[in-house]
């Protein structure tokens, strides 16, 4: 990050004073008016970071992009897409876009921060969630996906991973990467088929290509729901493909195996 600026003053963030307290050595590095702290993710083109305003003290999460990671034409389209889509939305429940700073390496997106981290790590220390409280981010995530669909926004990976938990441990949908909009009916087609495997719909599977996006937004919720019930996902447990890294078999399965629900499950 050497085209970063960097400054030698400190902040009096708390945050900011335990991290040089463990890292007494690392320099103090700006990127726009954010002191950059941790490595909160790290993504396709780059790393997501815990940022400081210098001013405010307002905590974000900072995507820094370089930009020779994204230098073809299809990786940049997907980041200005990513962008676009944010900048298009407000809602309670989708990550909110603060700003996208521009340096000479780096683009860098500057996100709400979610101090409540990944839903999925969220449920692996939990083992699952309780019916009420699985009901209640599900309602949650329900409202920030038809909110997208209502302005043509297609989400194409939702997952747990994507989904962060604020302060209240309210979802909030994350990861816009693979977003894209449908211009005129809720039904319109899409022909890339795109997100991760174990979340996906069967007509990506069966089908010749072409396929409804907000209906396989819909079935990826499905599959994030029986996994705050379950603490597991429904097609994970294959015994010819017990790490699910067979794509094929993977696909086959979810479309010839009947859903089971474990007997805690109401």
């Amino acid at each position: 990050m050497s085209n970063l600026i960097k400054f030698n003053q400190s902040l009096n963030h708390p945050l900011a004073i335990e991290y040089f307290k463990l890292h007494p050595k690392r320099q103090k590095i700006f990127f726009g008016p954010y002191l950059l702290l941790n490595t909160l993710g790290e993504g396709e083109f780059g790393k997501v970071k815990l940022g400081i305003h210098s001013e405010f003290g307002e905590q974000v999460a900072v995507k820094l992009i370089r930009r020779n990671s994204v230098s073809d034409k299809s990786r940049l389209s997907k980041v200005e897409r990513e962008i676009i889509v944010l900048r298009s939305v407000n809602h309670p429940h989708i990550v909110g876009l603060y700003d996208v700073i521009e340096t000479e390496k780096y683009i860098g997106i500057v996100l709400e921060y979610a101090p409540g981290g990944e839903l999925f790590d969220f449920i692996l220390r939990h083992k699952y969630l309780k019916e009420r409280d699985a009901c209640r981010l599900f309602a949650q995530l329900i409202s920030g996906v038809s909110y997208l669909h209502s302005k043509k926004v297609i989400h194409r990976d939702l997952k747990l991973e994507n989904l962060l938990l604020d302060r209240g441990r309210n979802i909030i949908i994350t990861d816009f990467g693979f977003a894209n909009r449908f211009e005129h009916r809720l039904d319109d087609l899409m022909a890339t088929s795109c997100g991760s495997p174990c979340y996906a719909a069967p007509e990506l599977v069966i089908s010749d290509g072409l396929y409804v996006g907000s209906a396989v937004d819909i079935w990826s919720c499905g599959v994030i729901l029986y996994a705050m019930l379950a603490g597991y996902l429904p097609f994970d447990d294959d015994p010819q493909n017990p790490e699910g890294d067979n794509i094929n078999l993977l696909y086959k399965y979810i479309v010839s195996t009947p859903l089971t629900f474990p007997d805690f499950v109401s």
